[in-house]
């Protein structure tokens, strides 16, 4: 275990292997992995497995998808860490529909079973229960931060810090506001963050350029997602967050058949990742099977086109500072698979 403070606060020992590789100034590649509602560890297992590969350090847990009942992602991630994968999980926890003590309480249980990584949201609204709102996200953030010497209460036995993660959503309606609201989320304590998928790289620049200088060293991780066909692009696009570019869907729309939309979506993926990581500030990606759990990850190779496409465009690019300054610590990456 070693200390580190590169991305805020005093020097404390740090058991998350994600924040060592940021605190290194490394580019990382995580994965999201949606928790369906069930009791049965051989799934989420089958399900994570589905998303090992070799450069992936961390997966993040899903909290009540779309604010739908799901398996407690602190569960899911303690089912991960006794599996032993080799690779670290990110637990999403939101404030929406939790009391403080209650948010406490995962917190203190989150840790007790080993999680080291938060993911801090507002959280969707819920289908069939009412909204409570007792806590923020950005107080959320803070009682995460300041764990566990800021809950207001003994806590027996000694707990290390987390490391506390954001979303962001880039081509949110009002930009500005969003833009504030992660100004905001850095100020209470937000360590990284990770977008929702991106399918254009040259507005995502231009997002990042409205962001406010002080958070120019806040490692921001790249959300992406495969697409299958225009009618799953168009669907894409109606979520709240996310935006497909008119050039991707005529693109898509000329396509003989889905395979042949596969085809030119990964084409144009190469491109914008090309462009991208040559000339937007970046710490890495996030990537995201929306919509192919169901089929099976291990069986869908769109997954693999995904990771395929984003370790090619991180080896081909430029290197960091970072990068020449410190040599690569391997026992970063843990031991995963492919």
């Amino acid at each position: 275990m070693t200390k580190a403070a590169a991305i805020g606060g005093s020097p404390v020992a740090i058991g998350s292997r994600l924040r060592r590789a940021l605190d290194a100034g490394r580019s990382v590649i995580t994965a999201e992995l949606a928790v369906p509602a069930t009791v049965a560890h051989e799934l989420i297992l089958e399900r994570a497995k589905g998303l090992l590969r070799p450069q992936i350090v961390a997966m993040n847990i899903t909290d009540g998808l779309r604010g739908r009942p799901a398996l407690s992602p602190i569960a899911a991630a303690a089912i991960l860490t006794h599996a032993d994968l080799g690779v670290e999980p990110i637990v999403q926890v939101v404030a929406r529909s939790r009391a403080r003590n209650a948010l406490i309480a995962d917190l203190l249980g989150a840790s007790a079973l080993g999680v080291r990584n938060l993911l801090c949201m507002t959280g969707d609204v819920p289908e069939s229960s009412a909204d409570i709102q007792d806590v923020d996200v950005f107080a959320l953030i803070g009682l995460a931060r300041g764990f566990p010497a800021g809950l207001g209460t003994e806590l027996l036995g000694t707990a290390e810090p987390f490391c506390v993660g954001v979303a962001w959503s880039p081509f949110a309606r009002d930009p500005d506001h969003e833009a504030d609201r992660l100004a905001r989320k850095h100020s209470a304590g937000a360590l990284f963050v990770q977008t929702q998928p991106v399918f254009d790289a040259h507005a995502f620049a231009a997002a990042i350029d409205r962001l406010p200088r002080t958070l120019a060293d806040l490692p921001i991780i790249v959300g992406l997602a495969p697409i299958r066909s225009c009618d799953h692009a168009r669907r894409l696009g109606a979520i709240p967050g996310i935006v497909v570019p008119d050039r991707l869907l005529a693109l898509l729309d000329r396509a003989s058949d889905e395979a042949d939309a596969c085809e030119r979506y990964w084409a144009y993926l190469d491109a914008e990742l090309d462009w991208l990581t040559r000339n937007v500030p970046h710490r890495g990606f996030h990537l995201m099977p929306i919509g192919h759990s169901k089929r099976g990850i291990r069986q869908s190779s769109s997954f693999d086109r995904l990771y395929a496409a984003v370790t090619r465009a991180l080896d081909a690019a430029p290197p960091k500072p970072a990068d020449v300054a410190a040599p690569v610590d391997v026992s970063v990456f843990g031991t995963s698979a492919g």
